[in-house]
């Protein structure tokens, strides 16, 4: 078997991005399916694929024009999770992957899983008045919440933290937009909206979660330091660790070029033969 390059790697990329041609919502949802999760519209932290990469097209006005429009359509019917879960970016996340990201949250699917990460300082005081307004008057659209929660002339930031923070640790989520008058997202709880993501997520260990979406993480770059995987999913050093013990000849440890990497068994020997050739 030859030797893992950076070159051999790029080019697994090259071939994986490069096999997809989407034209349609269809072809968009196929793309998230087959990746598992990937950055909604631009490239980010992490060196994850986005949506932008495989769209067909040269325009850029068209590709944030299906991009734009096929998140919420996506979104809305429930066929996709679209939300700020990596590193505060716009994020695709495949409902097959979804339990995996909540089980990491820290909840249970209780009513009074915001007021635990209030209790814990995971969660502000605005993030949890407003989670406590979406629970008791249902769905929402940010105008709504924004009147409620910025007063006239006072600075808007902070309401925008906590509904992002509020999206982060999957409390709230989008499941509608509203087009008459002004656009604007409509919100409701996660556990409202994704009652059978709860329960899956229920069945799930940390540690499994971690590990399946480090496993795909990798699988879908071929190979990455381990520094930039944990950087991208922001985990407990311990939750880390154990993910990569139980991937043990799933997910080898190695190195390319002088740098420690992990890469899939899977890709070490498709780009290792195809370098021995």
């Amino acid at each position: 078997m030859g030797t893992l390059t950076w070159t051999g790697v790029a080019r697994y990329r090259r071939a994986l991005v490069g096999s997809y041609r989407v034209r349609t919502k269809a072809q968009a949802l196929r793309f998230v399916n087959a990746l598992g999760f990937c950055y909604a519209f631009t490239s980010g932290p992490g060196d994850l694929p986005a949506l932008f990469d495989v769209l067909d097209t040269r325009s850029v006005n068209r590709m944030w024009s299906w991009a734009w429009q096929w998140k919420d359509e996506l979104a809305t019917e429930r066929r996709l999770f679209y939300g700020r879960l990596l590193r505060r970016k716009p994020t695709y996340v495949s409902l097959a992957y979804l339990p995996h990201f909540f089980a990491l949250t820290g909840n249970v699917g209780e009513a009074d899983d915001y007021l635990q990460a209030y209790h814990e300082g995971r969660l502000g005081r605005v993030a949890k008045e407003l989670y406590e307004y979406v629970r008791e008057h249902g769905r929402c659209s940010t105008w709504t919440l924004r009147r409620q929660f910025v007063p006239r002339g006072d600075r808007a930031a902070p309401f925008h933290r906590a509904l992002r923070t509020l999206q982060e640790r999957c409390l709230i989520a989008k499941v509608a937009e509203q087009e008459h008058g002004s656009f604007a997202y409509i919100w409701d709880t996660f556990d409202r909206w994704l009652p059978e993501t709860v329960r899956e997520a229920g069945r799930i260990t940390s540690t499994d979660a971690s590990a399946t979406l480090l496993e795909r993480y990798v699988r879908t770059l071929g190979a990455a330091p381990a520094r930039t995987a944990r950087d991208l999913f922001e985990w407990p050093p311990t939750l880390f660790e154990a993910a990569r013990r139980s991937l043990a000849g799933r997910v080898l440890e190695t190195n390319i070029e002088g740098d420690p990497v992990l890469v899939h068994a899977q890709v070490f020997e498709v780009t290792g033969r195809r370098r021995a050739r």
